[in-house]
């Protein structure tokens, strides 16, 4: 078999899915490197060649960017060091400060390349409180190792292998803590760890959402609702983490890589974890939508109601669509004299419900469902000068979703988005329908990685 090509190369840029952009030395020919930094010059063998671009995997920093750092984490990626690499974080490698700026740089290409919008205002990336230990969620897999050994971390990159771990930086020690006594029981009472390949076993997942108080919620995520030692388990959780308040067990019986099932069965201790956001105070329910990272869910919220209310405007009506547990709802009561909440998770809905009544907020009301369903069943309530906020999945907004903003009682969109991507080609469509993309709010959730959140504000042209 041919020894695989190595390049020299120079980094000029990140691309938007986080992958670094360089450019073969002698040559314009552009290969895409994950975990390298602008700046760096490399050594790279390919490991992907097509007729417009390579991929490759470095080898050696030939001359490091002044940017580049020896990241924290031994799990995650460096050519000095052997072993798979983590793949949970992917710009441990970079300077944070140089994070932000490229994070505006991929939202300015997303503008530019996908929206066909060169002049957009982009401010300055604002950055998260808290770079390291960050994440109020996770979900963790275990697996089989050498001899039999039970092994729980993250999965390497681009692959389902995992990588066994004993420290993560971006997670709270609680939820390290966690996972490491729950794979310490399942290897001394010999539960049966979830095969991927055979689709056996019971053990899949832990799952744990912490809160700023320092308390946690945690589940086991297994095949069936069958629970081996469940007496034993709860009582060496209660001894070792007094922080522990509530645990469940989530039942995933498909044989998918969907992390979480419909079933979800409390064992003991709280139902509800409770977490302040910004001024307001919320329960929030194990399976339920809340941002990831708690203290930069303020700041990515008040950017929205900024957006929302920007000129002093004040309007009628403000719908919230996949408005999750009511978080940025809150917010936009503010803005609006009333607010209505859209979301297809039924607990999510209930949590929301509950958080208005916690919080005082009386100008807000909520419907269960699909965004595409219930929207035709608003039109009544969309007259005069109304705004929406949306905030959807990755994939962005569906057609029938930017249908129906289209509406000439919508006079400001609010777009909160986690991929400048499926945000520019929402924006494009915006645009052509009538709206103009006033200015663009990035915020950092996801210090790290090359992940990045933003806000756009459309008003009617």
């Amino acid at each position: 078999m041919p020894a695989a090509e190595r390049l020299k190369v120079k980094v000029e840029r990140l691309a938007p899915e986080g992958e670094a952009l360089a450019r073969a030395e002698g040559s314009s020919r552009v290969v895409f490197v994950p975990h390298g930094v602008p700046g760096d010059r490399l050594e790279v063998e390919l490991t992907e060649t097509k007729s417009s671009f390579a991929r490759g995997r470095i080898q050696k920093v030939l001359e490091p960017s002044p940017a580049r750092i020896l990241p924290p984490c031994k799990l995650h990626f460096d050519p000095s060091r052997p072993g798979p690499a983590c793949g949970g974080c992917d710009w441990q490698q970079m300077a944070y400060d140089t994070q932000l700026a490229q994070k505006r740089e991929i939202v300015l290409d997303c503008l530019r390349r996908i929206a066909k919008l060169p002049d957009v205002p982009v401010d300055a990336v604002l950055p998260s409180p808290r770079d390291w230990a960050y994440r109020n969620k996770v979900q963790i897999p275990f697996g089989k190792g050498a001899e039999g050994k039970v092994i729980a971390g993250f999965y390497a990159v681009g692959s389902h292998r995992i990588v066994d771990f004993e420290a993560c930086p971006v997670q709270p020690d609680l939820s390290v803590q966690l996972a490491l006594k729950v794979k310490q029981l399942a290897q001394r009472w010999n539960w049966p760890i979830y095969e991927e390949d055979r689709r056996a076993g019971w053990l899949r997942h832990l799952f744990v959402r912490t809160n700023e108080a320092g308390q946690a919620l945690a589940a086991i995520v297994s095949t069936s609702d069958a629970f081996p030692k469940r007496a034993e388990t709860e009582k060496e959780l209660r001894d070792a983490f007094p922080r522990l308040i509530g645990f469940w067990q989530n039942v995933q019986a498909e044989k998918t890589s969907v992390i979480l099932g419909p079933k979800w069965r409390h064992l003991w201790g709280a139902k509800q974890i409770e977490e302040k956001v910004g001024p307001y105070s919320f329960l929030v329910s194990p399976g339920a939508f809340l941002q990831v990272n708690t203290g930069a869910a303020g700041v990515l919220y008040d950017a929205a109601a900024e957006a929302l209310g920007h000129g002093g405007r004040r309007f009628e009506l403000a719908l919230d669509l996949y408005c999750g547990t009511g978080t940025l709802t809150l917010w936009a009561a503010r803005a609006a004299r009333r607010v209505i909440g859209v979301e297809e998770n039924r607990d999510a809905v209930r949590d929301a419900w509950a958080n208005a009544e916690r919080n005082g907020v009386k100008n807000v009301r909520f419907s269960v469902g699909r965004v595409e369903s219930i929207l035709p069943k608003l039109r009544r309530d969309m007259t005069g000068d109304m705004a929406v906020l949306v905030d959807p999945p990755r994939a962005g907004c569906s057609v029938p979703v930017l249908r129906a903003l289209t509406n000439p009682a919508v006079k400001r969109l609010v777009y909160v988005s986690c991929n400048p991507a499926t945000f520019g080609r929402d924006a494009a469509y915006l645009v052509k329908a009538g709206f103009k993309l006033g200015r663009v709010q990035p915020v950092d959730l996801f210090p790290q990685t090359s992940h990045v959140e933003l806000v756009g504000r459309f008003d009617r042209s």
